[in-house]
């Protein structure tokens, strides 16, 4: 095997040295840029993820609180809906005993 000092044409030894020394330092270039953009998608997705799930968690609270305002509601509107009718009853109560004097009236008129 010839070598750079033994070859009839050490420029053209050298230039395909040079190549080949070239190649192989620009696949690892390429090597270390894929794996730093490996990490990057990596990392982009593990932080997506992870405000995924503080979302979830923000909406799941949002939601308790909302059933928790829901169920108070309700119980308000069943509170309300009770005193309704008890003034319901009272007014019929208030508007037969005014009907009783208007006839009273009436007949003594």
């Amino acid at each position: 095997m010839s070598n750079l000092f033994t070859t009839r044409d050490p420029a053209g030894m050298a230039a395909g040295q040079l190549f080949l020394g070239t190649a192989i330092v620009a696949n690892l270039l390429n090597d270390c840029h894929q794996s730093g953009m490996e990490g990057v998608r990596r990392g982009r997705e593990r932080r997506a993820a992870a405000q995924y799930a503080d979302e979830l968690n923000a909406a799941r609270g949002r939601a308790d609180e909302l059933g928790r305002v829901a169920i108070r509601a309700v119980r308000h509107v069943a509170s309300l809906e009770a005193e309704v009718s008890r003034l319901k009853a009272a007014l019929e109560q208030r508007q037969g005993y005014i009907d009783r004097l208007n006839a009273r009236q009436k007949a003594g008129a």
